[in-house]
Parts: structure tokens; C-alpha cells; sequence
């Protein structure tokens, strides 16, 4: 079995994150709420002579590792790949088949480093997952506008008069020289269309953060100013779009009203595995889930010569 990395405070998210890496390597595909208060009780912080207080704070976390693990599964659906039966938890899909949830598990705990020579890019990966979730919230289009692009030319000059013809909105301003704005943090746009096209759609526009420093993130959209900077024709359903901050990990429970309101609409991992699972134009499962299998054994050797 792979050992993982104990999290280092007694976060509720850290710990429900670390027993579902548990048991998705563990050879019996399970983990259970006993090891949280095992490892809790074991932490410098909870010494030999606990008082009734220590052993009360520990029972605490449990109990919201617990809830959270509840909360994963309802926002998650069909998505979540594991059963939570009130203390155990079982690892009832696989890496494939849950690609989406698996992948997002992985990128929040390990986090990446793009390394020399490596043609995985994880950042992007997560762009376009977070684009086939979008997609599939409004069940309309989208397209991830973030650099480097893809699906658009790649010079900022030359994407954006592309990209009013995609959305059938707007005019771009005259720009010459060149451009340094990259993608000005906007990471995708997804739109609904009408039979007829004409102006007056669903707009949602979206920034990713895949690291750990999301929360510094959630600000830097300002969508309003990106189609005042760049276009002399604003697209005329800008007064009724929305905004979605895209990341991978979870938002504490306490906190989610707060990143709401300054982030626009959250797409968690929850969010973004529930939309994307059943997306059809999501066909490329196998590479999030062999970066996902790749990550955990690299993981795992780590380990081993950590113990040499």
C-alpha cells in the first residue's frame, strides 16, 4: 500500500482528501474514519496525558470529516466514486471510469510541476475539464480561451475577433503592435445559444485556479473590464452574464458564502466531476486518468526512498 503523506493540521478537508487517496491505493480499496482519530490522537498536538478537551477536539474533526464526506457525495452524484457507510469509506469506482473526480483529488493533494521534456500539462488539462463542466451546467458551448490556447490562435490579437465569431456577439477594438495580455485571466467563456443565434444568449465566463493559492485567485477576473478593454462593441448579453471560478479542490463550509460572493459561481471538484462525468465531448478519460495513476506512483516511490 502507498503510504501518503499525514495532512498537517486538523483540517476537515485535508483528512476526508487523504482517506479517499487511501482508499483508492490501498489494496483493499477502503479507509475508515477510526484512522482519522488513530492518526489525530498521534499528532504532537494531542500529547500521552490528553485532557478531556484534546479528546473532545479530536472526536470534533471526526465527526465534520464525516459530514464532509456526506456533502462530497450528494454534491457529486454518480460522479463520486466511493460509498461512505458511516465510518468507512470504499472506493467503489476506478481511475477511469471517474476521471474527472480522481483527477481533481490528485491535482489538489500533490498539486503539479511542469517538468523538462513533459508534454502533460495538468494547469491545461484542468482548463478543459473545467470547460466540459461548463458546458454542461448551461448545456450550451464552450471553449477555453486560456494561454496557451488550442481551440483559438494562439496570439491574443488574432483570438478575440475569432471568438466574437464563435459567440455571435461583440466587435473588438482596433489594436496594433503587439499584444502582452496572453488571455487578460479569462480562462474560458461557455454559451447557450437560441435557434436563431441572434444576440441575447446565456454567457458564463470562468477563471481557473488549480493550486493551492486559489483564495489570492478569486478577484482576478474582472469580466466587465475585459470586454470594455478589448472590445469597442460590447457583446449585448454582457449584462446578463455570469461569472465561475473553476477549482479542484474543496471550499470550507464556513467560507462558501464569502468566495461566492467575491468569486461568482463555484465549480469545486464536486461541481466540476458532476458536470463533466456524463459530458459526451468529454473523450479523453484516459489521459486525466493516466496522469492521475502516474501522480500516485510517483507518490509512492517518493516514499520508498524516503525509507531507504
Amino acid at each position: 500500500m502507498i503510504r501518503l503523506k499525514l495532512p498537517e493540521a486538523a483540517n476537515p478537508l485535508d483528512w476526508a482528501d487523504w482517506l479517499e487517496l487511501v482508499a483508492v491505493v490501498s489494496s483493499e480499496h477502503r479507509s475508515g474514519i477510526a484512522a482519522v482519530e488513530r492518526n489525530l490522537k498521534r499528532l504532537s498536538r494531542f500529547d500521552s496525558d490528553r485532557t478531556i478537551k484534546q479528546i473532545s477536539d479530536v472526536e470534533a474533526v471526526c465527526a465534520d470529516v464525516s459530514g464532509e464526506l456526506d456533502r462530497r457525495a450528494v454534491a457529486a452524484g454518480e460522479a463520486y466514486p466511493f460509498k461512505f457507510e458511516g465510518t468507512e469509506l470504499v472506493f467503489s469506482g476506478n481511475i477511469k471510469t471517474h476521471a474527472s473526480y480522481i483527477f481533481c483529488l490528485c491535482l489538489s493533494w500533490f498539486g503539479w510541476k511542469q517538468r523538462k521534456g513533459n508534454k502533460t500539462f495538468p494547469r491545461r488539462m484542468f482548463e478543459d475539464l473545467s470547460k466540459y463542466a461548463a458546458a454542461a451546467f448551461i448545456n450550451g458551448e464552450a471553449l477555453r480561451f486560456g494561454s496557451p490556447r488550442t481551440e483559438l490562435p494562439a496570439s491574443f490579437k488574432e483570438a478575440l475577433p475569432k471568438l466574437c465569431v464563435l459567440i455571435g456577439e461583440g466587435r473588438v477594438r482596433e489594436m496594433s503592435g503587439h499584444v502582452h495580455a496572453q488571455d487578460d485571466s479569462l480562462d474560458l467563456i461557455a454559451w447557450r445559444d437560441f435557434p436563431d443565434r441572434a444576440e441575447g444568449k446565456l454567457f458564463l465566463v470562468g477563471q481557473c485556479a488549480s493550486g493551492r493559492d486559489w483564495e489570492s485567485k478569486k478577484r482576478e477576473l474582472d469580466a466587465e473590464a475585459f470586454f470594455d478593454d478589448w472590445f469597442v462593441d460590447r457583446p449585448p448579453s454582457l449584462r446578463g452574464m455570469r461569472i465561475g471560478f473553476f477549482i479542484p479542490h474543496r471550499v470550507p463550509r464556513n467560507n462558501w458564502i464569502r468566495v461566492t460572493r467575491r468569486a461568482g459561481i463555484i465549480f469545486d471538484r464536486c461541481r466540476i466531476a458532476y458536470w463533466s462525468h456524463n459530458n459526451a465531448k468529454f473523450t479523453d478519460k484516459k489521459s486525466y486518468a493516466d496522469w492521475s495513476a502516474k501522480t500516485l506512483q510517483v507518490g509512492r516511490n517518493r516514499r520508498k526512498r524516503k525509507a531507504r
